[in-house]
């Protein structure tokens, strides 16, 4: 295993990777859904055209038409969304490999499952991988592929059994990952394998002037048809290891079937509630979700009223919601950056670009104000940031403010009752806004460079005084949450009010006010540099290193300088400005991850000056830590051990003796607030006693 700080980094870093490259791809393939479910039809639209969509996004006017299988004429330049789902598989493989791998005997074995080796638990986890894709792709291929229903249970069955597989091979949370990877798996190799190769054939077979296969059409439309059903309950897998509730119940392969047929089920209820359906038509599904939803409670052997079950779905809603708007904005900005302009093009139009997305054939184009007859029926972008701000705050609630004395507030820094805490917490978002938004209105907001380095400064100073007020999680998750308001804010506030005062002015016949696009530009810019670094905040709870560091203040700045230079970066590059122009912000971004490694470099042990035994290093955690990792904790906050963590035999001390060392005796994050009252003394008997292992 590699030195853990390294370790801790390398899961940072590629864990934020991980994260931006999910939501390019998965909210690419939300926006594409939500897409084809608003076309319209019309008298005069070009022949094989199925619909036309109008949208609205960041102030400009786009109009999108779909083909059914392919214009007459195909154009030479094409955009493919792949590589976010390239990237998303690698970056996650990645990920698997560092927090299980590297650290197999702490993560992914649990000897009261199956005590293995952990180079036969890794050889396990390569094959099944392989084997999942080969077995899934067997059946899509075979004669139960050509029947829908009998595909999708042998899908089911096949996840189920993997699920059953893990869950005795594994620990609680290396199963329930896996099932995710599996999944995960099945559909990147269906864009990589199936429906990208599909795509180039039948795009080269019409450039030939030829009729392409058909079968390759329905083929990459059913696999496309799979990755939608399978996107919700990846994106459960992905988080479940926040809850030992499920991934360590004595059944958790069961809760993992619920987990898929709740998931698809609500996908379902999702899509089709989008296409229009009636809801007597897709009312069937309700009881299916709420029926999983129940039996997982129940077997999850949780309180009818439970926070953690309040948690796992509004982290789950609030990811949903989160990927929808941020992939979105994503896709925008990628595609303003590929639009070609083209001689012929109608007045107004800034360029266009023909896209192709789940067998679809799409072109795009977008008007530099508004075209001269704007379409009643326009789609705005709205619900998806209202919705990611509120699951967020709920979250808040659920997490910090209904358990603040656990998560929120830390004694050694100040010590607070729990509704001052919150009315700071509540206050200073409230503040943010007004102030930020102040800032925009005033001079200074005619000045690009100057109003950055203004909103830099602003940040900063809140970043100080969360971690002046505040526990080290709790600092860090204020600075996401009001990075996120002002994002948030931003659309609510200003872009989507400006848009529609244009699209009136418009319809009326009327010159719209310039300042009101300008103003939306303005923030719809600040909301593009911001959305790296909010991201970064909402995955910071899983590294002591940086939340509770002494002045982790100044690494929340550096996460906020590094992730806006780091965004300024790829938006360029796909702008097509030469790496020369650019290049400038490599070393600064450089600069910033090496000052944040040497700032949060763990300090030298202090170990004591003699031998500690089993016994006495036993003792220490079982009364500075056990009152939470336990398999039923003493402390009244805890439910659960967090991340299924127990501490209460030597044989659990000495499997997650590298973390202890990391958490309890370097950064001195653990006990969280200190609130067992470690001393120092034990902490160096920690030390000593892992140093002698």
């Amino acid at each position: 295993m590699p030195d853990p700080f390294i370790a801790d980094w390398l899961n940072f870093l590629i864990r934020w990777g991980h994260m931006i490259a999910g939501i390019a791809w998965i909210g690419t393939s939300f926006y594409f859904v939500a897409l084809d479910f608003s076309l319209r039809g019309r008298e005069g639209l070009p022949a094989g055209v199925r619909g036309e969509a109008w949208e609205v996004h960041g102030g400009g006017f786009y109009h999108v038409q779909k083909y059914l299988s392919a214009p007459a004429s195909l154009p030479e330049h094409l955009t493919w969304f792949k590589w976010e789902a390239y990237l998303t598989w690698v970056s996650g493989f990645l990920l698997l490999a560092v927090v299980y791998y590297l650290d197999a005997s702490a993560n992914l074995i649990d000897p009261a499952v199956l005590n293995i080796a952990p180079w036969a638990a890794i050889l396990i986890s390569l094959v099944s991988i392989v084997a999942g894709w080969l077995i899934y792709d067997g059946l899509c291929r075979s004669a139960v592929g050509r029947h829908n229903g009998a595909l999708a249970g042998s899908v089911f069955l096949l996840i189920l059994a993997a699920a059953y597989l893990f869950t005795h091979v594994f620990s609680g949370r290396g199963a329930f990952i896996h099932v995710g990877v599996i999944a995960g798996t099945m559909m990147a190799a269906n864009v990589f394998m199936v429906i990208i190769p599909n795509q180039r054939r039948i795009a080269a077979a019409l450039m030939r002037g030829e009729t392409p296969d058909p079968a390759l059409g329905a083929m990459g439309k059913q696999r496309s048809l799979h990755n939608t059903y399978l996107t919700l309950p990846v994106l459960l897998m992905m988080i479940s290891n926040h809850f030992a509730m499920i991934t360590d119940a004595p059944n958790a392969w069961l809760l993992v079937g619920l987990i898929f047929v709740g998931g698809a089920a609500l996908r379902h209820f999702l899509v089709r509630h989008e296409v229009g359906d009636p809801l007597s038509g897709i009312a069937w599904t309700l009881p299916i979700i709420f029926g999983a939803l129940g039996l997982a409670w129940w077997l999850s052997g949780a309180p009818l009223v439970s926070l953690d079950w309040a948690n796992l779905l509004l982290r789950w809603g609030h990811m949903i919601a989160g990927i929808a708007w941020i992939g979105t904005s994503f896709y925008f900005i990628a595609l303003d950056f590929s639009l070609r302009k083209q001689p012929g093009l109608p007045p107004g139009v800034a360029g266009e670009a023909w896209e192709v997305h789940g067998g679809g054939f799409y072109h795009v184009r977008r008007y530099l104000t508004a075209p001269e007859t704007l379409p009643r029926h326009l789609i705005w972008f709205k619900w998806e940031a209202y919705l990611t701000w509120v699951t967020g705050f709920l979250l808040l609630v659920v997490l910090y403010y209904l358990q603040a004395e656990t998560y929120l507030i830390a004694p050694a820094v100040l010590p607070l009752t729990p509704w001052q805490a919150i009315g700071l917490s509540a206050a200073s978002l409230v503040a943010g806004w007004l102030f930020y938004t102040a800032l925009c209105r005033s001079p200074l907001g005619r000045r690009s460079g100057l109003l950055a380095a203004c909103l830099f400064a602003m940040l900063l100073a809140f970043s100080w005084f969360y971690t002046a007020v505040f526990s080290g999680r709790g600092a860090f998750i204020h600075i996401g949450a009001l990075i996120g308001t002002l994002m948030a804010a931003n659309v609510f506030m200003v872009i989507i009010p400006n848009q529609r005062k244009i699209a009136a002015a418009l319809l009326k016949g009327e010159k719209p006010d310039p300042a009101l696009g300008a103003t939306g530009k303005q923030r719809s810019l600040h909301n593009t540099y911001l959305t790296l670094p909010v991201l970064a905040m909402m995955i910071s709870n899983h590294f002591p290193m940086l939340t509770d560091h002494p002045h982790a203040w100044a690494l929340a700045g550096l996460i906020i300088l590094g992730g806006g230079l780091l965004r300024h970066y790829l938006v360029r590059t796909e702008v097509g400005d030469r790496q020369a122009e650019i290049s400038w912000t490599l070393p600064l971004i450089a600069a910033a991850l090496g000052l944040a490694l040497i700032m949060t470099e763990p300090a030298k042990r202090l170990l004591f000056d003699g031998d500690v035994s089993d016994q006495q290093a036993l003792a220490i955690v079982q009364t500075r830590c056990a009152s939470c990792h336990a398999a039923k904790p003493s402390d009244a906050t805890i439910k659960a051990a967090p991340k299924g963590v127990q501490l209460e035999t030597l044989a659990a001390l000495k499997r997650y003796a590298a973390q202890i060392d990391v958490q309890a005796v370097r950064n001195k994050a653990m006990p969280p607030g200190n609130r067992t009252g470690m001393t120092d003394e034990e902490r160096a008997k920690l030390g000593k006693w892992i140093a002698m292992q």
